[in-house]
C-alpha cells in the first residue's frame, strides 16, 4: 500500500530503515489506559509517590510502545529482505501492526517474517535482564526495567501463540498452506485457532478469577475483552476474506450470463421483435466496429406501438452500455472483479473465443456469486 496514493493511517513519525512509521489517535486511549493502571497499582505500593507512580505509568506506556515498534520493525526488516513491497507501521490501539503492498508471498517468507516479531522481543527482554543484572539502577529505573523485560516476554509469548491474527499464527496457516497449496485454506485453519484463543482470554482473565470466587481485576478484565474483541473481529474478516477468495476461481462468466445476441445499432424495434422471436434472449446492440453500446429494454420496448415499430431505432429503447463492458465468457471471478472496479457499468455484454456476443452479465450477479450468494 502506497502512502503517496493512500491518506495516512496517523501522525507520521518518520521513518526507521526506510520503513514509515505512523501512531493512530487510538494509541492515545490505550497510553491513558496503562499510565492510569499503572499510576494507581504503584501508588498503592508506597514504594514511589503518588505524582511518580502517574509518571512512571507512563513511561510504562512508552516502554510498551517502543517493545511493538521493535517488533513491527523486525516484520519489516525480514519482509524487506524477501522485497515484499511498500511496507509502514503503524501503533494503534491494539498495539501496532504492519502493512504491506501487493505481492506473491510462499509460506516460509510469510512465517520468517511472523516470528521475527516475537524473537526481537524476547531478545529485548533479554537485553533488559543482563542490564538488570549488571547496573545499579534506582528504584524507578529499576521498576520500568522490570516492566519492560515483563512487558516483551508477555508481548513475544502472546504473539507466538498458533492462531491469527497473532504471529504465530502464520506457522499454522503456513503448515496447512504447504500442505494444501492454498494460502487461503491455512488462513481461515489458522484464524479458527484465532478463534479458540480469542475465547482462552475471555475465560482466563474472565470467567476463570470468577469460578474461583476471586474478584476480577477490572483494568484485565477489560484489557482481555478488549483483546479477545479485537482478535475475534480480526479473524471473521480474515475468514470472510479467504472464503472469498477460494470462491473467485469457481465463479465463470457464462455460468452468470444471460443468453444474448447482437444486432446492428442501425437496427429498429420491428428488427428486435424478429430477432427475439427467432433466437429469443437478450438483445445487444453493437457499432460499426463490433463494440456493444446498448441493451434493449424490455419495458421500454413493450411501450412502443407494434405499428409504428419499424420506424422507431433500437437505440431509443436500449440502456447504454459503458465503454469496455465486455468480458470473455470463460472470465473467472478473479477477473471480473478487475472488471467491477474498472468498467463504470452494472451490465457487460459477453463475448465467445470467436469475438461473438452470446450473452449479458449483471454486476449483481457477480457480486453474489463471488460472496457466495449465489442462487
Amino acid at each position: 500500500m502506497s502512502e503517496e496514493t493512500h491518506k495516512a493511517p496517523g501522525l507520521k513519525l518518520g521513518r526507521i530503515g526506510g520503513v514509515p512509521v505512523y501512531l493512530s489517535s487510538s494509541w492515545f486511549i490505550i497510553t491513558a489506559v496503562i499510565t492510569v493502571s499503572m499510576g494507581v497499582q504503584l501508588s498503592q505500593t508506597a514504594l514511589v509517590p503518588a505524582a511518580g507512580a502517574y509518571l512512571l505509568g507512563f513511561a510504562c506506556a512508552v516502554a510498551i510502545a517502543l517493545a511493538v515498534l521493535v517488533h513491527e520493525v523486525a516484520h519489516a526488516m525480514v519482509a524487506r529482505a524477501f522485497k515484499w513491497p511498500d511496507a509502514h507501521i503503524v501503533l494503534t490501539l491494539m498495539g501496532g501492526h504492519t502493512q504491506f503492498g501487493s505481492f506473491k508471498a510462499s509460506p516460509g517468507a510469510s512465517l520468517w517474517v511472523a516470528l521475527a516479531g516475537p524473537l526481537s522481543n524476547f531478545a529485548l527482554a533479554g537485553l533488559g535482564w543482563g542490564i538488570g543484572q549488571l547496573a545499579e539502577l534506582n528504584i524507578y529505573l529499576e521498576l520500568l526495567l522490570d516492566f519492560g523485560v515483563y512487558a516483551n516476554l508477555l508481548l513475544g509469548a502472546f504473539n507466538a501463540l498458533p492462531g491469527l491474527p497473532l504471529d504465530g499464527g502464520r506457522l499454522v496457516e503456513s503448515i496447512v498452506w504447504k500442505a494444501t497449496g492454498s494460502q487461503y485454506k491455512g488462513t481461515i485453519a489458522s484464524a479458527w485457532v484465532g478463534r479458540a484463543i480469542a475465547a482462552a482470554v475471555v475465560f482466563f482473565f474472565v470467567v476463570f478469577p470468577f469460578l474461583r470466587g476471586q474478584e476480577v481485576q477490572i483494568i484485565t478484565a477489560v484489557v482481555g475483552l478488549m483483546v479477545a474483541v479485537f482478535m475475534w473481529q480480526a479473524t471473521t474478516a480474515l475468514i470472510g476474506h479467504s472464503k472469498l477468495m477460494l470462491n473467485l476461481p469457481t465463479v465463470i462468466a457464462s455460468d452468470l450470463m444471460q443468453p444474448a445476441s447482437a444486432m446492428a445499432s442501425a437496427a429498429t424495434v420491428a428488427d428486435v421483435h424478429l430477432r427475439r422471436a427467432q433466437r429469443g434472449g437478450q438483445v445487444i446492440l453493437v457499432d460499426p466496429r463490433g463494440m456493444p453500446v446498448g441493451v434493449v429494454d424490455e419495458a421500454a420496448l413493450s411501450r412502443v406501438d407494434p405499428a409504428h415499430a419499424a420506424q422507431v431505432p433500437a437505440l431509443a429503447v436500449s440502456r447504454a452500455l459503458g465503454e469496455g463492458a465486455v468480458v470473455a465468457e470463460d472470465s473467472d471471478g478473479r477477473e471480473l472483479i478487475d472488471y467491477l472496479a474498472s468498467v463504470p457499468t452494472a451490465e457487460y455484454a459477453v463475448i465467445s473465443h470467436r469475438g461473438v456476443v452470446v450473452g449479458l452479465l449483471h454486476q449483481a450477479d457477480i457480486v453474489n456469486a463471488v460472496t457466495g450468494r449465489r442462487k
